[in-house]
């Protein structure tokens, strides 16, 4: 009798264990995600402690075909010799395509599209989202100078164990009432593999979807005039809705610009730390007093404002 019983018990074993192997699959696939970013965020940082210990002493820049310029090199140099315990890397189309290649072959969505990407300055702004993912650390542009606080003294001492994101208000006081409230991309923070920066990474690539379906085109054919306003494709305003976007998910709360507004003083939102506009952007906020310290001061050399979306070979 229990003999007999065994090939049907066998049956129903195995159905549910696929069954359940299944779901785990598929509800893996996003944690499986991450998991390789951080091995790489790991391995190609050499002698880097855990992850929750903090955001990587690291900052990236990325060159145009037109190498530096004086005035871009003495910017520079504000944040290497008042940083010089930070490594560098400076990263060009050629290395930037390379990198893209080795390190998300197993997002080949994201090869794909970040290849084919015919503007310089989406480009530009979508290798900073991968950079920072893969590997974590600081993103400046060439036109962004350091001012006298040390990069690791931007994050406040309660709130260094917390900080997964940093992230710092463009447009806060002085503009009235209508207007969207924007994170600064120039100057950006991260600890690798980070959900938040992922979710800017993903609604890229479902921009992109939209876009050359709508034009009817390949991502190669792209142009400025079908993407409409940069700094919404892929820029500020990308990654302020994305990561405001990723923050309601994981608090399961309602996460807006009344959550950003008005900032005297840096704010924790789950593990987005949003520094006041008086950070990275001092000059575009408009104070009745003096407020803290400035971080850096952004230029506005704008290289990428002109036909091409940037400088071209």
């Amino acid at each position: 009798m229990l003999l007999s019983n065994r090939p049907s018990a066998f049956k129903i074993f195995t159905s549910t264990s696929l069954i359940t192997l299944c779901i785990i699959i598929v509800f893996s696939y996003h944690i499986w995600s991450l998991d390789s970013w951080k091995r790489v965020g790991m391995e190609t940082v050499p002698g880097r402690a855990p992850l929750a210990i903090g955001i990587p002493e690291k900052i990236w820049y990325k060159l145009g075909p037109k190498g530096l310029n004086d005035q871009s090199q003495q910017w520079i140099d504000t944040c290497l010799k008042k940083n010089p315990t930070y490594k560098s890397e400076f990263m060009t189309d050629l290395s930037g395509d390379a990198y893209v290649k080795k390190n998300f072959a197993f997002r080949p969505d994201i090869v794909e599209n970040y290849l084919a990407l015919p503007i310089p300055i989406l480009k530009a702004d979508f290798l900073r989202y991968l950079l920072l993912l893969a590997e974590g650390g600081i993103w400046n542009d060439l036109d962004v100078s350091c001012e006298e606080v040390p990069i690791r003294d931007w994050i406040p001492a309660q709130y260094k164990g917390n900080a997964s994101v940093v992230v710092g208000l463009e447009f806060d006081f002085g503009w009235g009432h209508n207007f969207v409230r924007q994170f600064t991309s120039w100057t950006l923070m991260a600890k690798p593999a980070s959900p938040h920066i992922l979710m800017v990474v993903d609604d890229i690539l479902e921009g992109l979807r939209e876009a050359t379906s709508r034009r009817n085109v390949t991502v190669a054919e792209l142009t400025l005039d079908m993407i409409g306003d940069v700094v919404d494709f892929t820029g500020p305003r990308r990654l302020t809705r994305s990561i405001l976007k990723s923050l309601e998910l994981t608090l399961k709360d309602k996460v807006d610009d009344k959550n950003i507004s008005l900032l005297l003083e840096p704010k924790l939102i789950g593990d987005v730390l949003v520094l006041p506009g008086y950070s990275f952007a001092s000059s575009s906020n408009r104070y009745k007093e003096k407020m803290g310290p400035a971080l850096v001061t952004h230029h506005y050399a704008g290289t990428w404002k002109n036909d091409q979306g940037g400088e071209v070979a």
